[in-house]
């Protein structure tokens, strides 16, 4: 693990500088598309970084989720391009490629139905999964929650409830 994908103590939760380069290049390339263009040279230039010898596969994916996220009723909101603090809804896309990467398709679902609103959330999963999974295979993969660890009390025992 990079130390870009290590946050430190003091780091806002919301800093684009403490993300892996999965997740950096999925709001950047975000932003940088709605900001600019999607045939921006500059992020064709990064697709080559991210997607490795399968560049036009990457692209057209990127284009799925886009075409996806624009078919929905709920506004998504963005930085621009250079901002270092990221939006609420940057936060849930991360969520929601992460838990694509990860295989896990409830969460998967549960996050897409909240950034598209009323619309159907599958063909954006099904456009995110795609996506991550071209990610990965160029070794570029999303910071993942730790493992949930059970609550132990101070004697090492099970956490139990007292009213006070």
């Amino acid at each position: 693990m990079s130390v870009a994908e290590t946050p430190s103590p003091e780091a806002s939760p919301n800093d684009i500088r403490n993300l892996s380069y999965a997740g950096h290049f999925i709001v950047w390339v975000m932003r940088t598309a709605v900001a600019c263009a999607p045939e921006c040279r500059m992020i064709h230039r990064e697709f080559s970084h991210a997607f490795g010898p399968h560049v036009e596969a990457g692209a057209k994916a990127f284009e799925r989720v886009l075409l996806a996220l624009a078919k929905g009723t709920r506004p998504i909101a963005l930085s621009r391009p250079g901002h270092v603090h990221m939006t609420h809804d940057e936060l849930s896309l991360l969520a929601l490629f992460a838990a694509a990467q990860s295989g896990d398709e409830a969460r998967c679902l549960a996050h897409a139905l909240w950034l598209m609103g009323k619309s159907r959330p599958e063909p954006l999963c099904e456009a995110v999964v795609d996506l991550g999974v071209l990610l990965a295979r160029n070794g570029r993969t999303l910071c993942r929650a730790p493992d949930a660890v059970p609550p132990q009390g101070c004697a090492g025992g099970p956490v139990r409830l007292q009213a006070l």
